[in-house]
């Protein structure tokens, strides 16, 4: 049985995971142009319905997210040659962002590139992990993907989370809080979830996406462990 590790502290589980906290609608690519230094390959996002996906992506693009009120993704939407600024090495490159709605007919499209892609994200909403039948559909999620990512032949089998919505959620007093890691831990959704990552290894990240300093904080370290 491989340790989960927590801030540097081995704990019992069933996989490995390192826990870190950081405060188009048509199916043809979209490019972004940019300066190119260094490649990290391809980013597929996904997770349920207002989960944060738009929000995150429009980030990684440079962009300042959309209104509330945004129509939602109907469609998957690729996003060629990216350029990632703002951070303490970059700026760096991703080939392809791969961004779908979070649907239910789409979870076998998520499974696909999940065995095909270079970087997985899975994102979960903090402010919902109350809510069972959110957190029922979560788990088949994670388990589903944690399956893909067993059967691929990707070199480095791994699956990255992130909790995104913490400002609205239970948590949200606690946000800036360098321990929020080890608080969100002793929550019986949040570890239940922790020991589900079996089988292959994964990194769980939560920020306040809406924060532009929260989700470069967040970037660093994502770029950091894709480099890893």
């Amino acid at each position: 049985m491989l340790p989960f590790i927590v801030a540097g502290v081995a704990l019992v589980g069933g996989g490995v995971a390192i826990y870190k906290y950081f405060t188009s609608d048509n199916d043809q690519p979209k490019q972004d142009s940019g300066p190119v230094a260094r490649r990290l390959g391809t980013f597929a996002i996904w997770g349920r319905p207002n989960v944060g996906k738009t929000t995150l992506i429009a980030r990684l693009r440079g962009l300042e997210p959309a209104p509330k009120d945004k129509r939602a993704t109907t469609a998957r939407t690729e996003y060629l040659d990216v350029t990632l600024n703002g951070l303490h090495d970059g700026p760096w490159y991703l080939s392809k962002i791969v961004d779908m709605p979070g649907t239910e007919d789409r979870l076998k499209d998520w499974l696909s590139m999940v065995a095909t892609d270079a970087h997985v994200f899975y994102m979960i909403d903090l402010s919902r992990i109350d809510e069972v039948a959110y957190v029922s559909r979560v788990k088949l999620d994670v388990a589903a993907t944690v399956k893909a990512l067993g059967a691929s032949t990707k070199a480095k089998k791994r699956i990255n989370i992130i909790a995104s919505h913490v400002d609205a959620s239970k948590w949200g007093g606690k946000k800036n809080d360098p321990n929020l890691n080890n608080i969100l831990q002793s929550d019986p959704e949040m570890r239940a979830l922790y020991e589900s990552l079996s089988d292959v290894s994964g990194y769980i990240y939560s920020a306040d996406l809406t924060d532009k300093a929260s989700f470069l904080r967040l970037l660093q370290s994502i770029v950091n462990d894709c480099r890893a």
